[in-house]
Order: structure tokens, then sequence, then C-alpha cells
């Protein structure tokens, strides 16, 4: 009995759906009006970098461009999670609704981080295939000169480790960006984004450094002479190094983020 009272106090349902109603009745608003200006200008991007490619054909490589140029703005989105932070008012609101930490923290996570990206990626394939039939009437396009692709994600090979690495890489910074507004109430995201730059200069500087102590007779001012080779999975050892640094990220930082929340509270 003890037990399942302890687990209605961390985690009941009916009081995260209540959660979920209200940050969807506050915020519906908000959310509608930026995947509305992502839905347009992920098509204005695409539209006009098909018109603008110097290629003949514009095939899987392009789509992987635009889409990693365009994760940017599912970046933003992401950073700008728990808006109720922003003022202290709004914050006082919240940390008072009736809800447990974990609660808050999993509705927020479901609304920008999984939400967020369901519906970005969603977005990215049906602009890629609206700018392919709109241009699909040109007459370099009709008259086969000029190839437009139909777009599909079946085209990217994840099931590499090395594309597994690569995911694993972008979901960790926004696992990074999702908590920033717990740490700086204002100008969240830019200051998260220099917080990030540091950590990665940090980062070289600290190889930099283990270069020049371990291999001196090779290393001049900021090169990094330490040997490249094979390790696990095939993997270099600079890129499992780097893909190590940036699991850690994610699993460092939605736990800290459940305790600074926790912070905020009390």
């Amino acid at each position: 009995m003890t037990y399942f009272m302890k687990l209605h106090k961390f985690f009941s349902l009916k009081r995260f759906g209540h959660l979920l109603a209200a940050n969807l009745r506050l915020n519906s608003k908000r959310y509608l009006y930026f995947f509305t200006g992502a839905a347009v200008g992920l098509y204005i991007l695409l539209l006009f970098g098909m018109l603008w490619d110097p290629h003949d054909t514009v095939g899987v490589e392009y789509y992987f461009h635009m889409f990693a140029f365009s994760l940017g703005a599912l970046g933003i989105y992401i950073g700008s999670a728990f808006p109720a932070f922003s003022e202290k008012t709004t914050t006082a609101d919240y940390l008072l609704f009736p809800a447990s930490h974990f609660e808050k923290l999993l509705s927020q996570f479901l609304l920008y981080y999984v939400a967020g990206t369901i519906v970005f990626v969603f977005l990215f394939w049906a602009d890629a295939h609206l700018a392919r039939l709109t241009l699909s009437n040109l007459e370099t396009v009709r008259t086969g000169k000029g190839i437009i692709e139909p777009f599909s994600y079946s085209d990217w090979d994840f099931g590499t480790v090395y594309g597994s690495l690569t995911a694993m890489t972008i979901f960790s910074i926004y696992g990074f960006l999702f908590t920033t507004r717990l740490f700086f109430s204002r100008l969240a995201l830019v200051k998260s984004i220099i917080s990030g730059v540091i950590l990665l200069i940090s980062a070289v500087l600290l190889l930099v450094l283990g270069s020049h102590l371990f291999f001196p007779e090779k290393t001049q001012g900021f090169n990094i002479a330490a040997p490249i080779y094979s390790s696990l999975w095939d993997l270099r050892n600079i890129e499992l190094l780097w893909g190590s640094l940036f699991a850690i990220i994610f699993i460092f930082f939605l736990p800290l983020a459940y305790f600074k929340l926790k912070e905020k509270q009390l």
C-alpha cells in the first residue's frame, strides 16, 4: 500500500493528463504559430533550393543537406521548453500547479522533444513532396533535363554505426537545449548556445593539452597529434570519443534537469 502511495505521488496518469491539457490550452497558439511558420519556411527553403541547385539531379544529397540545415529550427523549438520560466509570475503559477516534478518534466519532454521531433520530421517530408510537385511543370523537369527525385527517409542509411552515432549526437545536443530554461531564466537559448560553444572549446583545449603532455615531440601549437586508429564497431577512436561525450551529455542533463526543477519547487 505504501509503495502505491509513493508511486501515485511520483506519477498519476489522471494528474498527468490534466497537466498536458493545461499546457495545450495555454500554449496552443504558440505551437500553432511555430509549426505553421516552420512549414512555410521549410517549403520556401526547399523550393528555392531546388530552383537554384546547380546539379541536374536533385536527390538524396540535396535533401540531406537541407534537412541538416533546417534542424536549427527544431533546436529553437526544443530550446523554448518550459516557457513559463521566462517570467517570475508564470514561473510561480507553473510551480504551484498540482503535479509532481517528474510529471512536469515529462510533459515538457513529450510536447517539445518528442512531439516536436515527430511533427518536424513529418513537415519536412510533406514540404519536400509539395515543393517537388510545385516544380513538376517546369520545362526542364518536363523535358527530363532536370530531375527532382522523390524524397524518402529510407534513402538515408541510419542503420550503420556511423549513422546511429550522428543521430545520437543530434539528439544529445537537443537534450542539452531542452534543459536550458531550467538554468537560464532570460535569453535561455542564446546563453545555452554560448555555454555549448564554451564547453566544446574547453573539450578541444583539453585534447590539445593531452596531446602536448603525451605526444610532445609531434604536437605543435593547437594540433592534436594523438594517433588515429580503428576501435569498436570499425569507428575511429576520435569518433568513438566524441560519440561517448555526447552520450554522456544526454544521460547527464535529463536527470540534472529533474533535480533542477525540484530545486526550483523548493
